[in-house]
Formats: structure tokens, C-alpha cells, sequence
């Protein structure tokens, strides 16, 4: 017998410490890819499942206006204690009085049933329906600002590790060109000089590098947060690679245009919404007419002494018709019109937008592509006149300055090229925003 409950107890010691102290998260590490990220955050990031709270509510809201179609009923039940005044009988006998309680109990049932409001209920519910579409239709605004914000912040990241790379090679650089420096002044066949240049070119340039890692890092943690990432105890690394752009330049914008106003969610919700809001204006209209309604109740009082009374009921019609309301309707109407005309605004403010940010893509498109052709011809060009500088140096013809203008050379031209590839896919991934999606 002791020994089961010893072993009760240490399955029950065991089974508090596994709840009390919960294994720690082990930290890992993911390397992300473009689509892999935008797939996390689709369903990780806090404003998906906000909208899907907002389109729950609105589902809710049209269950809501549907309830006055329908009847209700209500029970009721009733105890109570009480004394009455005391009396004297015509025989002399006494009742009642501060002391002789009497018990009255009661029992109700009551059904009301609005059987015709002309139309009233009909247009709330059309009004709630649209409105519920509107909503619904914010989700694709809202994963599509997920993919854009997503896809921008992975391409800065893919950017910044990429600086740091050139950075990185900038440093080894410099730290060879400070070791032959030594040499030649150990073998007295340059000036010291050249040594403490060489030390003030490296200094700057692992001063340039960690610069470039604080960057890289912050450009991480903005991914993060535009992922949405929960988990503390994962970091992450992105693919390196950047998307490959199309191979031909976009469309003309007239095109471009066309194409958007048919795939943008935005107007899709904007359109949604004017439905919405001109639905309820009609419902508003709505508020003053007539209500037909039914109802039937029933009663059943018995008394301390006596439980044999019958129950009462009734039932009847009933037409009322609010003839003034103080101008509550009339205050309705006039906001619900002003709202028609605010998402009206609305949608015409993105109709007007959407030409210049389609052009303002398309037009960076062509321009960086260029920019990237003549980058790539600069790095070949700068490495090579390196590659010069470098062999004349290590010949004893050439000078600190010559090398240091060379390595300079190399590291603005490879950060240029990576500014213009980062600026090229950026604009791209400005273009697919701006048509609304792949």
C-alpha cells in the first residue's frame, strides 16, 4: 500500500514539474526565402486575424437584424412575503397584521412577433448584408499589404547582407594592402608613411563594416515585424538571392491601368462599400414606418391557501406608427448619405493615385535596369583598374594612393550595383502592388 502511494506521489511531482517548469524553446535558425516569408506572415501577421474578427462581426451584425423577424418569448416567475392590515370581524375575530405574512406567488409566458414593419427589417438586413461584404473584402487589402511590406523589407534585408559582404571583402582587402605596406617598409624600399595610411584605410574600412552589420541587422528585425514573427528564441537569415524580374520591360500604362482597376482589392472594397453605405441610407429611410406586431401573454397568480385559481391570458394585435421621433430618422439619413459620399471620395482618390503610382513604377523599372546594366560594366571596370593597382604595388611601382583610389573604385562600385539591383526589384514589387497582386 505504501508503495502505491509513493508512487502516486512521484507521478505527481513528476506531472507538476513538467506543467511548472515547461522545457525552454531551443534557438534555431531558418533561412527564409522571398515566398517563404510571405507564407508565415499570412498567417502569423496580428492585422489577417484582426480582419477576420472584423468580417466575423459583420456575419454577426446581419444574424442581429434578422432577429426582428422572428418571435420572441419570455417566461417569468414571481415569490414574494407580505403582511396586510389587521381586521376586525363583525364576530370579533382579528386577521392579518404585522405578524401573519401572507404568500402570493406568480407565473407569466408572453410571445411578441413583429409580423410587418413595410420593409424596415428587409432593408436593415440588406444594409448589414453589404456591409458585410465590404468587409469581407478587406481581407484581400489587408494580404496584400502583407505581401508588399513583406516582399520590401525582405528585399532591404537581402540588400544590407549583401553590403555587408562588400564590406567584409573591403576590410580583408585593405588588411593585405596594410601587410604589404609593412613589408616594403621593413625592407626600407617604401616611406613608413604609407604604413599609417594603410592603417587609417583599414580602421575606416572595419569602422564601414560594422556600420553595415548594424544596418543588416535592423533591416532583420523590420522583416520581423513585418512577418509578424512570435517566436523570440528563432532568427533568421534571408536567401540571398534576389527575385528574377521579368525579362522585358512592363506593359504600356494603359494597360497597366486597365488591368489594375479590375485586380485592385481596394476598389473592390471601396465599390462594396458605397453599397453599403446606399443601403443605408434606405434603411434609414426606413426607421419612421409602421409596425404591425402580435403578442399573447398568459397568467397564473395562486394563492398561499388556495392553488386552484385558473390562469388568465390574452392575445391580441397591436399597429404603431411613430409620427415624430424628434428628427432622429432625418439625422440618420443625412449621416448615412454623408457617408455614400465619403467612401465615393475615397474611391476616387485611389482612381486618381493609381495612374501616377503605375507610371512612377514603371518608369523606375526601365531606369534601374539601365542602372544595373552600367553598375555591372563599372564593378568589371574597377576590379580590373584594382587588379592593376594591385599588381603595380606589390611590383614596388605604384603608390598607397593609387591602391587606395582602386579599392575605393571596387567598393563604390560594387555597393552602387547592389543599390541598383535592390532599387530594381523594389520597383517591381511597387508594380505588382500597384496591379494588385501576382
Amino acid at each position: 500500500m505504501k508503495s502505491h502511494r509513493a508512487l502516486s506521489l512521484v507521478l505527481a511531482l513528476s506531472l507538476i514539474g513538467t506543467f511548472a517548469a515547461p522545457a525552454a524553446a531551443q534557438p534555431r535558425t531558418e533561412t527564409l526565402t522571398l515566398d517563404h516569408a510571405i507564407e508565415i506572415a499570412l498567417v502569423q501577421q496580428p492585422s489577417v486575424r484582426v480582419t477576420k474578427a472584423s468580417i466575423e462581426a459583420a456575419n454577426a451584425r446581419i444574424q442581429s437584424a434578422k432577429v426582428a423577424q422572428r418571435p420572441t418569448v419570455s417566461l417569468s416567475a414571481s415569490v414574494a412575503e407580505s403582511s396586510s392590515r389587521q381586521t376586525v370581524s363583525t364576530t370579533g375575530a382579528t386577521s392579518g397584521g404585522f405578524f401573519s405574512p401572507t404568500l402570493s406567488t406568480g407565473f407569466a409566458a408572453s410571445a411578441n412577433w413583429r409580423l410587418y414593419d413595410f420593409g424596415q427589417t428587409a432593408a436593415n438586413i440588406r444594409a448589414a448584408e453589404a456591409s458585410a461584404d465590404a468587409t469581407a473584402a478587406s481581407l484581400g487589402t489587408t494580404n496584400l499589404d502583407i505581401r508588399s511590406s513583406v516582399a520590401i523589407a525582405f528585399l532591404e534585408a537581402i540588400a544590407r547582407a549583401r553590403l555587408v559582404a562588400v564590406a567584409d571583402s573591403t576590410v580583408k582587402s585593405e588588411e593585405a594592402h596594410l601587410d604589404q605596406a609593412r613589408k616594403f617598409v621593413a625592407a626600407q624600399a617604401k616611406d613608413p608613411i604609407e604604413v599609417v595610411q594603410a592603417q587609417a584605410r583599414a580602421a575606416n574600412a572595419r569602422s564601414a563594416l560594422a556600420q553595415a552589420q548594424s544596418n543588416a541587422a535592423v533591416a532583420l528585425s523590420n522583416l520581423r515585424f513585418a512577418i509578424g514573427w512570435l517566436d523570440p528564441s528563432v532568427t533568421f537569415v534571408v536567401d540571398g538571392a534576389w527575385p528574377t524580374p521579368p525579362p522585358q520591360d512592363p506593359s504600356d500604362l494603359l494597360t497597366l491601368v486597365g488591368t489594375a482597376r479590375k485586380r485592385r482589392p481596394e476598389l473592390v472594397q471601396l465599390e462594396k462599400q458605397v453599397i453599403a453605405a446606399e443601403a443605408s441610407v434606405t434603411a434609414s429611410e426606413a426607421e419612421r414606418r409602421p409596425v404591425l406586431s402580435a403578442s399573447a401573454n398568459t397568467q397564473w397568480g395562486p394563492g398561499q391557501d388556495d392553488w386552484s385559481p385558473q390562469p388568465s391570458w390574452t392575445a391580441g394585435l397591436t399597429l404603431s406608427w411613430q409620427l415624430y421621433d424628434g428628427g432622429r430618422s432625418a439625422a440618420d439619413i443625412r449621416s448615412a448619405r454623408a457617408a455614400v459620399m465619403t467612401v465615393e471620395a475615397q474611391r476616387d482618390a485611389v482612381l486618381v493615385s493609381l495612374t501616377s503610382e503605375l507610371d512612377s513604377a514603371r518608369q523606375q523599372i526601365v531606369a534601374h535596369r539601365a542602372n544595373v546594366t552600367a553598375s555591372n560594366e563599372a564593378v568589371t571596370a574597377a576590379r580590373a583598374q584594382l587588379k592593376l593597382a594591385d599588381a603595380r604595388y606589390t611590383q614596388g611601382l605604384g603608390s598607397q594612393i593609387e591602391l587606395a583610389d582602386a579599392q575605393t573604385a571596387v567598393t563604390t562600385a560594387e555597393g552602387n550595383l547592389i543599390t541598383a539591383e535592390w532599387q530594381l526589384a523594389d520597383a517591381w514589387a511597387q508594380l505588382e502592388r500597384g496591379l494588385g497582386g501576382k
